[in-house]
């Protein structure tokens, strides 16, 4: 657990880093999504023998793909949030 929570760490420093730089939007989704990403990529190198037992390496991919899809879905809703506004609109 001690590996996953310093991996989990590492990437929410290096999100706080990179995220101005990429310029993703604004809001906390986009840093859901940059951090969804960093976790797994960080993850991804790190030795099996790093975590007490061999399975939490795939907790951590869970959280990872659990972020992306949260940010993926946070965006679809704004979207449809949006597409409804337009379409008022263009009733009036």
């Amino acid at each position: 657990m001690l590996g996953l929570a310093g991996y989990g760490i590492v990437a929410i420093i290096t999100t706080i880093f990179l995220r101005p730089l990429i310029k993703f939007g604004t809001g906390f989704s986009s840093y859901l999504c940059v951090f969804g990403f960093i976790y797994a990529i960080v993850l991804f190198p790190a030795p099996r023998s790093y975590f007490e037992p061999n399975w939490f390496k795939y907790i951590g991919y869970s959280i990872s793909v659990i972020c992306i899809i949260a940010f993926i879905f946070l965006v679809w809703k704004k979207m449809k949030k949006q597409e409804e506004i337009l379409s008022l609109m263009k009733d009036e």
